[in-house]
């Protein structure tokens, strides 16, 4: 996975578990996953260090059953399986009233 197509969202440090935590957003062709990444560390750790290890984190945990993530499919995506042929408003007068074209 190419790390220019992934994006950690705002980390925050939990004393309780002494870990930063954050949402990291992987941009793929079929759309956008979120995977919840936590990286143990003392608060002292250099942003790099941590923002590197979540990302680490987040990538070990993409496809581990159970892991808490949220896929979202790409608008490319949506827009081809929502597309339908719209027959013209004749046609479909005369489905509905059963008349036949001549």
């Amino acid at each position: 996975m190419d790390k220019n197509k992934t994006q950690i969202g705002s980390v925050s440090y939990n004393a309780a578990t002494q870990s930063f935590e954050a949402l990291v957003t992987f941009h793929t062709d079929q759309g956008r996953v979120r995977v919840a990444s936590q990286y143990p560390a003392p608060l002292a750790t250099d942003f790099s260090v941590a923002a590197n290890g979540l990302w680490n984190e987040a990538l070990r945990r993409i496809d581990l059953p159970g892991s808490l993530r949220a896929r979202l499919q790409s608008e490319r995506i949506e827009a081809r399986q929502t597309t339908r042929t719209m027959s013209r408003p004749s046609e479909w007068l005369h489905q509905l009233f059963g008349l036949r074209s001549a």
